[in-house]
Order: C-alpha cells, then sequence, then structure tokens
C-alpha cells in the first residue's frame, strides 16, 4: 500500500510540475521576451512556439501574452523573478489565438487583471478543446483551465502602470485575426506587435484578411517603434516587420495578376509559389494556405 500511495504522488507531482525551462531575453533594459521555437505545436516543444514579453514598470512587471499553459505562464514569471521580484500588475493578450492565452488563469487566480479585446466574445470558443489540450502533453497542459480576459475593450486605449504608458492599439480591420492588438510602450520606444509580425517562419493568413494585415503593418510602421517584437521569430530590431510586410505585399500582388489573368485558385496556388521563401520554417505547411486564403478575398475586390 505505501509503495502504491508513494507511485500515485509522483504520477501526480509530475502531471503539476512540468518546466518550460524558458530563458528570458533582453530587449531593452525594461523589457524581456520569451521567444519559441519556429514550429508547430506538439508534444516535444508543448506548444514553446510563441513569444511573450515582460514589461517592467518599476512597481511591478506588465505581461504581455501568457503562452500556451499555466505550466508555461509559471516559467515565465519564476524566470523573471530571477531578473527582479516584482509583482504581476496586468496582464494583455493580444488575440484570440490559445498559443497566446492559455496561461491566463495561472495570473486570474491570484486576481490579476488581464485585459484583452472584445473578439473574445465573439470568436474564442470555449465549448471545445483547445488545440493545446489537443496536441502537447498532458503534463504540460496540467492546471491549464482556459480563462477568457477579465476586462475586454473594442477600441484604442492609452493607460499607465507604475512608470510605463502603455499604449494599447487594435487592427482597424481584420488582419492576422478579427482584432490584433499591438502594444506600444514610448518610453522604451518598442512595439509589441504580437502576430502582426512573423519573422523566422512563414505568417499564417488563414481565417485573416491580408489586405487587413499590410494596413495594420502600416501602422506598425508608423510608430517607428527602435524595437517591433513580433509573436513568432526572434528578431527584435526596428526592421523586424520586413519580412511579414514583403512577403503579403508580393502575394497580393501576384495573386491580383493572376486573377486578372482569369487563373482559378487551384492555378493559382500552383502558379505563386515565391520560392524565395521556401528557407522560411513552415513554408510547406502554410505558404498554399495563404495563397488559398487571400485569392478568395482578392477575387472580390
Amino acid at each position: 500500500m505505501r509503495r502504491l500511495l508513494g507511485t500515485l504522488f509522483l504520477a501526480a507531482t509530475s502531471l503539476s510540475a512540468y518546466e518550460y525551462a524558458l530563458k528570458p531575453v533582453r530587449v531593452t533594459s525594461d523589457v524581456h521576451c520569451f521567444f519559441g521555437k519556429p514550429e508547430i505545436m506538439d508534444k516535444t516543444n508543448n506548444g514553446n512556439i510563441v513569444n511573450s514579453c515582460y514589461i517592467d514598470a518599476g512597481e511591478g512587471y506588465v505581461v504581455v501574452d501568457t503562452g500556451p499553459s499555466y505550466a508555461y505562464a509559471e516559467s515565465a514569471y519564476k524566470a523573471m523573478k530571477k531578473i527582479k521580484s516584482l509583482p504581476v500588475k496586468l496582464v494583455i493578450n493580444t488575440h484570440i489565438h490559445d498559443d497566446h492565452w492559455l496561461g491566463n488563469n495561472y495570473f486570474t487566480e491570484q486576481g490579476i487583471r488581464v485585459l484583452g479585446t472584445d473578439d473574445f466574445k465573439v470568436s474564442a470558443d470555449m465549448s471545445e478543446p483547445t488545440r493545446m489540450q489537443t496536441y502537447i502533453t498532458p503534463q504540460a497542459y496540467a492546471k491549464t483551465k482556459p480563462t477568457l480576459p477579465t476586462e475586454m475593450i473594442s477600441d484604442d486605449m492609452n493607460l499607465t502602470i507604475g512608470n510605463q504608458k502603455l499604449e494599447l492599439k487594435i487592427a482597424k480591420h481584420k488582419a492576422h485575426t478579427a482584432k490584433d492588438m499591438m502594444v506600444y510602450l514610448p518610453k522604451s520606444n518598442v512595439v509589441i506587435a504580437a502576430d502582426l509580425v512573423f519573422n523566422d517562419r512563414l505568417p499564417s493568413v488563414r481565417g485573416g484578411d491580408i489586405n487587413g494585415w499590410i494596413a495594420a503593418l502600416d501602422d506598425v510602421d508608423g510608430l517607428k517603434a527602435a524595437h517591433v517584437v513580433g509573436g513568432h521569430g526572434n528578431r527584435t530590431d526596428k526592421d523586424a516587420a520586413r519580412m511579414t510586410r514583403e512577403y503579403f505585399t508580393q502575394m497580393r500582388s501576384e495573386i491580383r495578376a493572376a486573377i486578372a489573368e482569369g487563373l482559378s485558385i487551384d492555378e493559382t496556388t500552383k502558379k505563386v509559389t515565391m520560392d524565395q521563401y521556401k528557407k522560411y520554417k513552415l513554408y510547406e505547411g502554410t505558404h498554399r494556405q495563404n495563397v488559398e486564403a487571400s485569392y478568395r478575398v482578392l477575387e472580390w475586390e
């Protein structure tokens, strides 16, 4: 009996103690980010495919995106406390894709405010298992309870937390999702653009709108930030959005030309291969879908 109880204890402990071993990367003196792998979520990376950031506001941290699970959020905060042991004052969810917000309940269970757009009311399906629940290990997903933002906004918002002014800007049109939020920090001239910006891997416009995305990138560029942090990829310099912009701009031009030529969607996907982007991760599984989704938008112009 004692041996059985010990086995059960170890099993329960392993389900609740998964450690992502995350390492924060300094962007500026007051912004550190965690950078995920340019991969599809699976039981090896356990959803560590996404970027999330901590903003030092003096009196505490502002967290931008909580990652794919409770354990991820816990691991990230543990790593940040080694840099500076501050409480978390606010959490921001940039959009509805679950790799960015399934760590929410780590914070809400401590009574911390979580802010997101009102698209969560419309587009976050809480009746179905999450992608992470399906594709990552039970150990990594343990203690995760899908939890929506405690406060939802429909328009841009400026707020001050400690010594940081935060400008929350919502894309004016459907882009990566129906409502994408970015966070601009005037003090450090950093924009956390989330999934409006990809590098190291191709962006995915499936479920989005290529025209709205390019327009949103105009807004990112208009900030003239010294550092642009995307939702996927390690690049954080002022030109970090360049690949995403150039990829979609070229794609739109080639698809419009194909439509003008009278090509079908299948003929267009075979023609618009944009081979120079094959060097980026996830080209094989993403590019064709991007062309198909964008053709369906552009054919109605």
